[in-house]
């Protein structure tokens, strides 16, 4: 997927207010990756019904049957994994050393779930819980290579889709969150690939000063790390990806 097409996905993701419409972006971001499964699952949401989960899967209603019945929401270890943690999950890191971890693992693969994953927990100041999840049927090497590749996106993927999830649920429950224009500008170059040299060189700043943006973006946001950021503030619709406001670049002497 080219660069301008991933973050036209993430416009339309930006402006879904249905988890349907999600979905269906979720849908064609698998297909144009060449991934097998894609998976939201979310607890405690901001509505009458937050009790009950708020699930968007591709898997096959087969595992989705087998999963219900084999009581599996309680055992799944990638769930209490997520539970644990604030770090994006990759299957193939998982103990199998118990039984039943290995067990809910082969079933999972002969229902065609994928032979490998990447799960990344997702904590909402609304003090909600959700899960996303990619699968491949990539042998082991082939994914460390795949999960290197598509990591930020997939970070960017899941937090705009868990605020499309939370708009579904109770828009009114939206909070206004401001940043200052230096901080979005940092954001806005580090979404789109560059380091801190290179922003540093674009806005005319050092890039010890691009860092203390980033910094004080997250700690704005309260999020885990830079990635986090970005995609945090996509998600929110507090950078914009189609300009740089002229003013914060750096002026050519003649």
């Amino acid at each position: 997927m080219h660069t301008d097409d991933f973050f036209d996905l993430i416009d339309r993701l930006a402006q879904a207010d249905r988890i349907e419409t999600a979905s269906n972006i979720m849908e064609r971001f698998l297909r144009e990756r060449g991934l097998q499964n894609g998976a939201y699952a979310a607890l405690n949401m901001p509505t009458p019904g937050g009790a009950r989960p708020l699930l968007a899967v591709t898997y096959s209603g087969e595992w989705q049957k087998h999963y219900a019945q084999s009581g599996y929401v309680d055992l799944d270890p990638i769930v209490r994994a997520g539970l644990g943690g604030i770090l994006p999950i990759d299957w193939a890191e998982i103990d199998r050393s118990d039984p039943v971890v290995r067990k809910f693992f082969g079933e999972a693969q002969e229902m065609d779930v994928g032979l490998n994953g990447l799960s990344i927990p997702i904590r909402g100041r609304l003090g909600e819980f959700a899960l996303f999840t990619v699968t491949t049927n990539e042998s082991s090497a082939a994914w460390l290579a795949l999960k290197q590749e598509l990591l930020r996106d997939l970070m960017v993927l899941a937090f705009n889709f868990h605020a499309a999830a939370l708009r579904s649920c109770a828009p009114e429950q939206a909070t206004a969150v401001h940043l200052p224009q230096r901080e979005a500008a940092c954001l806005r170059w580090k979404a789109l690939g560059k380091t801190d040299d290179e922003i540093a060189r674009i806005l005319g700043i050092s890039s010890h000063t691009v860092r203390f943006h980033h910094e004080s973006a997250r700690a704005r946001l309260n999020t885990a790390n830079t990635t986090h950021t970005v995609a945090k503030a996509l998600a929110l619709g507090l950078i914009n990806m189609s300009y740089e406001p002229s003013h914060l670049l750096p002026k050519k002497r003649n």
